[in-house]
């Protein structure tokens, strides 16, 4: 599949997609189901932030931090971390526990190469308060041990879903959540933005990309799974949500600027496969490049239930995959 984007002279060629997943729910703490993930490759190593929910699902703020790595980007190591206690035993690969914390979801983990050792590894999260998903921080040295910035939010505002944060420079750019009706709830959810020059006190986000005239009239933009490929080049692979059928698919959108983005063809970027991911696909911000040149990996969790299936109706069978794709300009 080839997409043009018209006033960018950019074209995006999808090359190669997983047919099974690389990962899948196999741990007790993973038992509902699996959720937003992220991955970067650092050296030689593929690094991989994801959530996971046990049978004790309440509400997303229930969910846990998990980590895995790779050595080849396919084949992933869940290793037992000894940091979080899990039903008496911290053999686990659980970084952080949503439940102990108020709820950490919502995850972007990226690496500041700018700042101190002590703060390289920083995250983005959301935690349940003033009856709001707002939008939390913390940092590592490492990516395993995290110190959480928990007295003072990112973003004093709701942002219910995978929010991404990277930075740019001498600016940290945040991709959030926005409803175009102004509060939470209120007309349809889409994607906004903010900047900041500190790893906090972003200003009030702006809305940056939405429905257009030619989308189904039920339309939402879920996530907004932005990743800067390289300088002046900046993606987002947009959840489109159907309120109808309850079902996911990205669609992909194009920038050189980091906030005014182009969508790149009419239809949905990935369509739905034939097993774990037939119902609600999920990009992942960040890419890892391949081995050609203008080659970028991107990471995906895939579902066999729509999103608004009751839980008690199905039993999940998702995972984790990947797709590859090539950049012309």
């Amino acid at each position: 599949m080839k997409i043009m984007c018209k006033n960018m002279q950019l074209k995006v060629t999808l090359l190669e997609r997983t047919t099974v997943p690389l990962m899948v729910a196999d741990k007790p703490w993973e038992d509902m189901e699996l959720g937003f993930t992220n991955v970067t490759k650092i050296e030689n190593t593929w690094h991989m932030w994801y959530e996971s929910y046990d049978h004790n699902y309440r509400n997303d703020a229930d969910g846990y931090l998990c980590y895995a790595y790779s050595n080849d980007g396919v084949h992933w190591v869940k290793p037992n971390l000894g940091l979080v206690d899990y039903l008496g035993s911290k053999d686990n690969n659980i970084l952080i526990s949503g439940p102990a914390n108020g709820g950490v979801c919502g995850h972007t983990v990226f690496l500041d190469e700018q700042s101190p050792a002590a703060e390289r590894f920083k995250i983005v999260f959301i935690r349940w308060v003033n009856n709001e998903w707002q939008v939390y921080g913390g940092t590592s040295s490492d990516g395993i041990h995290w110190n959480l910035l928990l007295d003072t939010p990112l973003l004093a505002q709701n942002s219910d879903t995978q929010n991404v944060c990277f930075r740019d420079g001498d600016i940290y750019r945040l991709y959030v959540r926005m409803w175009d009706g102004g509060k939470l709830c209120e007309g349809k959810r889409v994607v906004g933005y903010t900047e900041s020059d500190k790893f906090g006190n972003f200003s009030e986000p702006k809305i940056i990309f939405s429905h257009s005239a030619g989308d189904p009239e039920d339309f939402e933009f879920y996530n907004s799974a932005a990743t800067k490929v390289k300088d002046n080049l900046f993606i987002i692979f947009p959840s489109a949500y159907s309120r109808k059928t309850g079902l996911v698919l990205p669609y992909l959108s194009a920038s050189q600027d980091g906030i005014n983005f182009e969508r790149i063809g009419t239809g949905p970027f990935l369509e739905f496969g034939n097993g774990f991911d037939n119902k609600c696909i999920y990009a992942g911000p960040g890419c890892v490049p391949g081995d050609k040149p203008g080659t970028y990996w991107f990471y995906y969790v895939g579902y066999n239930k729509g999103h608004d299936d009751p839980l008690s109706s199905w039993k999940y069978a998702g995972g984790i995959g990947r797709f590859l794709i090539k950049i012309q300009i």
